[in-house]
C-alpha cells in the first residue's frame, strides 16, 4: 500500500507553530483528509517524490498519507519535541515518561513486550544513511488495534553496541549471508535476544498509526 510521507522539520518554536503539534498528534488526525492537515501545516516547502517538506520550527514530524488520508504519525523525540502517547493508548501502562527519555526496554513494560524488532540493515550497510533498528508493536481491540514503532539510528554507542550483538549472534548461528540478507526480519527466532539487547537503549523516532511501513521480509 502506497503512502504519502510528510516531514515537518525547523528550529525554535513560536507560539503559533507549537499549538499545531498537539493538533498533529491527537488521535482524530489519524483517518483525517490531507486538506484538513494542510490547513495547519501550510502548504508544502519542498516535494521529494512522495515526500513533501514543511518548515515548522522545532520537531521533525512524518505523516503516511495512504488514499489521500492520514495512515499515521511520527516524530523525532526530543526534550522539546513529545507528545502524550497515553492520548492515543489510554490502555497502555503508561508511565508519562518523555519519549525522548523512552527505552525499549520501558515500553516493553508498558506494553507487555510482544513487539517485533527489524532492521534495514545489520552488516555492510554502507554511508548513504544511518542504518536503524526497529520495534513493531500492536495493540489491542481496546485501543483500537493502533500500531506503534519505535526507531533508533545505530550512530550512538549504546544502539551500535546492541545492534553489533544481535547481529555477531546471528552470524555465528546462521552465517554471513543470512545476515546480508536481513533474514531476521523473517523470523521471530531472535526476537528474544534483542529484546535483552535494546532494553537500555532510548529510541529517537516514534510513529502511531495504521499500516505503518516496517522492513520487507525478502524471502
Amino acid at each position: 500500500m502506497s503512502a504519502v510521507i510528510l516531514a515537518v522539520v525547523g528550529g525554535n518554536l513560536s507560539a503559533a507553530e507549537s499549538s499545531v503539534l498537539p493538533q498533529i498528534f491527537d488521535p482524530e488526525m489519524i483517518g483525517a483528509d490531507i486538506a484538513y492537515l494542510e490547513r495547519l501545516t501550510g502548504p508544502a516547502r519542498n516535494t521529494y517524490g512522495q515526500t513533501k517538506v514543511y518548515k515548522i520550527s522545532g520537531c521533525e514530524v512524518s505523516v503516511a498519507m495512504i488514499r489521500g488520508t492520514v495512515g499515521s504519525v511520527g516524530m523525532a523525540v526530543s526534550p522539546q519535541c513529545d507528545f502524550d502517547l497515553s492520548t492515543f493508548l489510554p490502555n497502555l501502562r503508561s508511565t508519562g515518561r518523555p519519549l525522548h527519555t523512552l527505552t525499549f526496554g520501558q515500553f516493553d513494560a508498558m506494553s507487555g513486550g510482544n513487539g517485533r524488532y527489524y532492521a534495514d540493515c545489520l552488516y555492510l550497510c554502507g554511508n548513504a544513511t544511518d542504518p536503524r533498528i526497529y520495534q513493531h508493536w500492536q495493540g489491542s481491540r481496546a485501543d483500537k488495534a493502533l500500531e506503534v514503532l519505535l526507531e533508533v539510528a545505530q550512530v550512538d554507542e549504546p544502539a551500535v553496541e546492541a545492534a553489533f550483538a544481535w547481529k555477531a549472534g546471528m552470524m555465528e548461528a546462521e552465517g554471513e549471508d543470512w545476515v546480508l540478507d536481513a533474514k531476521f526480519n523473517c523470523t521471530q527466532k531472535y526476537e528474544e535476544v534483542a529484546h535483552r539487547l535494546f532494553r537500555e537503549v532510548r529510541i529517537s523516532k516514534i510513529t502511531i498509526g495504521y499500516d505503518i511501513e516496517i522492513p520487507r521480509c525478502e524471502s
